[in-house]
């Protein structure tokens, strides 16, 4: 069973096992989720979303989530989550419309009702991958700025024990700086 764990982070990811029997999987079998589905979390962090990966045994989504099988000759699965994740007009819908006196909720009629703006299939693919591009810079830069905080981190250790043990300079400290923040 999928649960919101598996797209809380809008990246389909294997996270706690739960299991149903066969019998109960009979009953439940049209909650059936297929590789190329695009699942959408419906309670607490609502409208989180993930692409189910090709690989996926048979399983069911739990309640708090949508499954939404796509017509792939209509709407691309990476250019639907994109549309959930990044479209202005999509993030204000959601929002909007995530309903709850203890917790926000979306239901199935809330995003069946969702606009979305269908360019053709090649322009589809076109913003999905540029969007997939901007989010591998904006990874990559990330990965630079937590290198650089890890680095002044070291060089403030540095420096203090320097100072404490009557080792530190002017000079080499501006050094230091210098070295850490190129």
């Amino acid at each position: 069973m999928l649960g919101i764990d598996n797209a809380v982070d809008n990246e389909f990811a294997w996270r706690k096992s739960r299991f149903i029997s066969e019998k109960k999987y009979e009953e439940m079998k049209r909650y059936t989720v297929k590789p190329g589905d695009v699942i959408i979390t419906i309670m607490g962090t609502c409208g989180r979303c993930a692409i189910v990966p090709d690989d996926i045994p048979t399983a069911i989504n739990t309640k708090h989530l949508c499954c939404i099988t796509l017509d792939q000759e209509r709407c691309l699965p990476e250019f639907l989550h994109s549309y959930f994740l990044y479209h202005p007009m999509a993030r204000e819908y959601l929002e909007k419309h995530a309903k709850g006196s203890i917790m926000a909720g979306l239901n199935m009629g809330i995003i069946k009702s969702l606009p979305v703006r269908l360019p053709d299939l090649s322009e589809q693919s076109r913003i999905a991958a540029e969007i997939d591009n901007l989010r591998n810079e904006a990874q990559r830069l990330e990965a630079i700025y937590q290198q650089k905080l890890t680095a002044l981190a070291e060089l403030k250790q540095s420096l203090l024990q320097k100072a404490f043990s009557g080792e530190l300079t002017a000079k080499s400290a501006e050094a230091a700086v210098e070295e850490v923040t190129a």
